[in-house]
C-alpha cells in the first residue's frame, strides 16, 4: 500500500544563487524601458514585450522538496479535487479538499497533523466548501455555499465566527485582505434567455470583516459560456479559449485582472483605483484554424487506436457552439511573498507543450523578464522567497500538492 511520498526537507527560505551578470543586466534594461506616469493619482506603468529568450535567471526545481499525496494509503493523503492551499507561520501547509469538504493539515515535511470542518451544517462544518484565506492573526477565513457563509478558524482550527456578506444573494468572496476586508464578486445573471453565447459581467464589492458593504471596485467583463434554455432550466456550457478574471493580493493592494488584454489593475483596500500595469500584447481572433489544433492536440494524447472515436466527438461537441472571438491575452497572475507579479502567458493552441512561462515584473510592475515552471505544476497557490506551493496531478489523475525549490539567481 503506497502512501504519502515525503522528502524531509522544511519549507524555510532556500539560498539565492550568485546573480547572473547576463540575466541581471537583461532585468535591469527590460525595467528601463517601462513607462511610469500618472494620471489623476493612478500610477500607470507601460511595458514592451519582452525577447522570447529573455529568461529572468531564476529556477524552479524538477523535482519538489516535499510531496503530499497518493493513489493508495491513509484517507488523509487521498486527495479529491484540491481548491487551494497555503502555508501558516510555523510552516504547516492547509490543504483545501473540496471533494469532503475538509481542510488538511500537514507539517512543514508533509505528514499529516488534523482535518479542519467537514462536511454539516455545523458550527465550523461546510455545505460546499468553495475558498479559503489568510485572516488577520494567523487565522483562517473560509467561504461555502451554504447561504455564501464565512467562516473563521483560529491557527489551531478552532472554529471562532460565521457570518455573511451584506448584499446579493449571489455574491461570493474572492479574496481576504490583510485588513480584514473581504473582495466579493457577484456575476450579473444577462436578462436575455436567448439561447448562445453569454459574456458576463461581474461586480467587485469591498466588505468589511462583518461582511457590511464597503466601496464597489466596478463592473468586469468576465468569462464566457453558452447557455440553452427550456422552462425554468437553463443549461450552461464552459468554452474552451473563454476568459477568466485574476483576483488576488499585491503587496497592500487587491488585483483585479480580467485577462481580455494585458492589463493588471490594483486597488487600495477602499477600492480607490491606485496602478495600472500593462505589457505590449496584440490580441489574437480566434480561428478555425486553432479549434483544429486544438483538437488534434487532444486527440494526440490518446492511445492510437482511440483516436478516430476521440476526434469525431470533439467535432460533435463543438458543431454549432459559437466560441470566443478572441484568445486571452494570459491565463492568470499571482503575486509572490517579495510584491513580484508572475503572469501566466497564454500559447495558443499548436504551439506545443513547451513548460509554462511566465512573465515577471517587480513590486512597481516594471517587466523583468520571463521564468519557466513545471509543466507538471498545474496550479500555483503561493510562491515565497525560495519556494512555490502548487497542484500536480499525474497520469492516473492522482492529485498531488507539492513544494518545488525556486532559486531567484539573476536577481
Amino acid at each position: 500500500m503506497a502512501t504519502v511520498v515525503v522528502t524531509a526537507a522544511a519549507m524555510t527560505t532556500l539560498a539565492c544563487d550568485t546573480p547572473a551578470n547576463g540575466a541581471a543586466a537583461d532585468a535591469e534594461s527590460l525595467a528601463r524601458q517601462a513607462v511610469i506616469r500618472d494620471s489623476a493619482g493612478v500610477g500607470i506603468v507601460e511595458n514592451p514585450n519582452p525577447p522570447a529568450d529573455s529568461r529572468l535567471g531564476w529556477e524552479v526545481a524538477a523535482d519538489p522538496v516535499v510531496s503530499i499525496g497518493a493513489l493508495e494509503g491513509a484517507e488523509p493523503y487521498l486527495l479529491d479535487r484540491v481548491r487551494g492551499a497555503l502555508t501558516l507561520a510555523d510552516g504547516r501547509i492547509v490543504v483545501e479538499d473540496i471533494g469532503p469538504d475538509e481542510l488538511r493539515v500537514f507539517d512543514p515535511s508533509g505528514r499529516y497533523q488534523s482535518t479542519w470542518g467537514g462536511a454539516g451544517a455545523g458550527p465550523g462544518e461546510f455545505d460546499n466548501l468553495l475558498g479559503m484565506d489568510r485572516w488577520p492573526g494567523d487565522s483562517l477565513i473560509t467561504w461555502f455555499a451554504q447561504g455564501r457563509r464565512l467562516t473563521v478558524f483560529d491557527n489551531r482550527g478552532n472554529f471562532g465566527r460565521t457570518f455573511a456578506l451584506e448584499g446579493a444573494v449571489h455574491r461570493s468572496p474572492a479574496v481576504a485582505l490583510p485588513t480584514g476586508r473581504i473582495l466579493a464578486r457577484e456575476t450579473v445573471l444577462p436578462e436575455s434567455r436567448q439561447d448562445g453565447l453569454q459574456r458576463d459581467e461581474v461586480i467587485y464589492q469591498m466588505h468589511g470583516a462583518e461582511g457590511a458593504q464597503l466601496g464597489r471596485l466596478g463592473t468586469f467583463v468576465g468569462g464566457e459560456t453558452h447557455r440553452e434554455y427550456s422552462g425554468n432550466r437553463t443549461r450552461v456550457m464552459s468554452l474552451i479559449f473563454d476568459h477568466d478574471i485574476a483576483s488576488f493580493m499585491w503587496g497592500d493592494l487587491v488585483v483585479v485582472a480580467p485577462n481580455y488584454s494585458y492589463e493588471i489593475r490594483a486597488f487600495d483596500a477602499d477600492g480607490a483605483l491606485m496602478r495600472i500595469v500593462r505589457r505590449d500584447h496584440e490580441v489574437v481572433a480566434r480561428t478555425d484554424a486553432h479549434l483544429d489544433a486544438y483538437i488534434d492536440d487532444r486527440v494526440m494524447r490518446e492511445p492510437e487506436r482511440l483516436r478516430a472515436d476521440r476526434r469525431r466527438t470533439l467535432w460533435e461537441r463543438f458543431e454549432g457552439v459559437p466560441l470566443p472571438e478572441t484568445h486571452p491575452a494570459f491565463v492568470t497572475a499571482i503575486a509572490d511573498v517579495l510584491d513580484h507579479l508572475w503572469v501566466r502567458e497564454y500559447r495558443l493552441p499548436g504551439a506545443g507543450d513547451a513548460d509554462p512561462l511566465w512573465t515577471i515584473f517587480d513590486p512597481e510592475g516594471r517587466v523583468l523578464g520571463l521564468v519557466e515552471t513545471p509543466a507538471v505544476l498545474t496550479d500555483i497557490y503561493e510562491i515565497g522567497e525560495g519556494y512555490i506551493l502548487g497542484r500536480a496531478t499525474d497520469e492516473l489523475g492522482v492529485e498531488y500538492v507539492r513544494v518545488w525549490p525556486l532559486s531567484r539567481g539573476g536577481e
